[in-house]
């Protein structure tokens, strides 16, 4: 029964978006700045092969909930940043919780509480600030620049919250 259930959620999912990829690629297709056949010739001419079907090209497009974060992110980066940065802690503690839990152990929403609130009012405003200034430091985005980044986050940044 579940196997039908996955299958019919599955086709539903792919139909959905199909429709919503062809609606997406005719409003890119009627904006001035949409350069498809460009972008196509370019591809050939680099050797990159491009998918066949018309839900590949809205992937580029900011759309659903990856369009409103991003857009949320560049609107208000401190608090997008903060409020993901307390749900990821929010669900590693979970997580933690549920993989070493015994079956007669309570969950400790208390321990869950405090580390949402550390990623909420700490770890993320202070990692906003911290990859801003190193891309200031460091604006090339290089290999030998990513292992410096790295290098100055784990001398400098990790060894502030240890």
């Amino acid at each position: 029964m579940s196997g039908a259930l996955f299958r019919n959620v599955a086709a539903d999912t792919a139909r959905l978006i199909r429709r919503n990829a062809a609606a997406e690629i005719k409003q890119l297709q009627s904006r001035p700045d949409f350069r498809a056949p460009q972008l196509l010739g370019r591809a050939k001419e680099t050797g990159i092969s491009l998918p066949s079907s018309p839900s590949g090209l809205c992937s580029s497009a900011k759309v659903g909930f990856v369009g409103w974060y991003l857009g949320m992110v560049k609107s208000r980066p401190v608090i997008t940043k903060s409020v993901t940065s307390s749900i990821i802690y929010i669900a590693a503690d979970l997580s933690s919780q549920i993989i070493s839990k015994k079956s007669s152990e309570s969950y400790d929403m208390l321990r869950t509480a405090r580390m949402g609130g550390y990623g909420l009012l700490v770890l993320g405003p202070t990692l906003h600030y911290w990859f801003n200034f190193m891309s200031r430091l460091f604006p090339k985005q290089d290999l030998i620049t990513t292992f410096k980044k790295m290098a100055m986050g784990q001398t400098i940044y990790g060894q502030s919250r240890a």
